[in-house]
């Protein structure tokens, strides 16, 4: 599913404009990435919540170039899913000897 995708569900769903579920789509999401941006987790209840990890400068093998580089301190996004979500998703039927069918 693409945005435009999500956006015709929500519409369908809300009975609103196809403007309006836009909007309220990109509010949503630029305010997460606002969040982010300054350091604050956000969680969305059964869904699961987007967070920052911090990675300490270290020295790394840079494969192209057969030789070390140093890697700068950085943050990156995260997102860890909640219990309903990891449950819905990850829920595989297994057979007798446990193995996925």
């Amino acid at each position: 599913m693409d945005q435009t995708e999500l956006i015709e569900h929500v519409v369908k769903e809300l009975a609103i404009s196809n403007v309006q579920s836009k909007r309220l789509l990109r509010a949503t999401l630029g305010e997460i990435r606002n969040l982010l941006r300054v350091g604050h987790a956000v969680t969305l209840p059964h869904l699961g919540t987007f967070d920052t990890a911090t990675y300490d400068e270290h020295r790394g093998y840079r494969p192209g170039s057969n030789d070390f580089a140093l890697f700068p301190k950085r943050r990156v996004p995260v997102f860890r899913t909640g219990t309903l979500l990891r449950e819905d998703v990850y829920d595989i039927e297994m057979d007798e000897e446990g193995k996925p069918t």
